[in-house]
């Protein structure tokens, strides 16, 4: 017996460009996929803007008390990166533009392709445009804290502290994030009948 999803394949692979096709099956999966995948990122993007955002306001607060230039300049790094991470984000949303719906199948067909591969390179990259920056911010203030009482014992803390979350958020993107979009995407490879679905 065959299933939905085989029927869709059938339905979007019968689209030869020649003439109308009855697709609105397929279009209403098509969008109801394109739909839960633009929630998923639009929460990612609030949480992470949102985060960012934070922390531009507390190192920046921070900045305006510090004690020493180097806790100052290490205070107004971190208050930048939570500026660059949300503007980041933001510009990064607005080039991912929803596909419409009423284009030709081929071209909706790349449109979706390339909102996946978009956000797979996105995670594939978030250690340099997110983690890096961040880290040398924190690398600054573990610096700045070597001259006080106890020095060394608080920049190893720190370092320890920043390398291991920094780890940990990269693997997380670039394994159990990275993995999903490229299920998700094949998973839509399938569903259209795109040879290239393996990413």
């Amino acid at each position: 017996m065959n299933s939905p999803t085989d029927y869709l394949c059938r339905l979007w692979q019968s689209d030869s460009g020649n003439g109308p096709v009855d697709t609105s099956d397929l279009l209403r999966e098509l969008q109801r996929r394109n739909n839960s995948f633009d929630r998923m990122i639009r929460r990612r993007d609030i949480r992470e803007i949102a985060g960012g955002l934070a922390l531009t306001v507390i190192y920046g607060l921070m900045a305006w008390k510090a004690g020493t230039l180097l806790f100052r300049v290490s205070d107004i790094w971190l208050a930048l990166c939570g500026v660059w991470i949300a503007y980041y984000l933001h510009r990064d949303s607005k080039r991912s533009l929803q596909p419409i719906p009423d284009q030709s199948l081929a071209i909706y067909r790349q449109s979706l392709m390339e909102r996946y591969d978009g956000q797979i390179r996105l995670a594939r990259t978030v250690k340099y445009w997110f983690l890096l920056p961040l880290w040398f911010g924190l690398l600054l203030q573990a610096v700045a804290a070597l001259p006080g009482p106890r020095g060394v014992f608080k920049f190893s803390m720190v370092m320890l502290v920043a390398t291991a979350g920094c780890a940990f958020v990269w693997w997380l993107n670039e394994g159990p994030a990275v993995r999903y979009l490229q299920h998700k995407r094949r998973e839509l490879a399938a569903l259209i009948g795109d040879e290239g679905g393996a990413r």
